[in-house]
């Protein structure tokens, strides 16, 4: 099966994504999805609670989803 750039190819979730790299030995690609992933958890002040001390801030954890994202995948 011979891949070229510009290509669909399934992102690891399953998603259509569109390859954008291919390596020189023709073993991995990346491939660039459109839809949202899960990129990290982090930790952000939360406005809704009272404030505590001086620079204490109440934290809470927020998913961040991304687009676009681009993946290395072994064929």
């Amino acid at each position: 099966m011979e891949l070229k750039v510009g290509d669909s190819f399934k992102c690891p979730e399953g998603h259509e994504a569109t390859i954008v790299w291919i390596s020189e030995d023709k073993k991995v690609v990346a491939v660039r999805c459109p839809q949202k992933h899960l990129g990290k958890v982090r930790k952000v002040a939360d406005h809704t609670k009272p404030t505590l001390p001086y620079r204490h801030q109440p934290m809470t954890e927020r998913q961040i989803y991304l687009k676009n994202m681009v993946f290395l995948i072994e064929i």
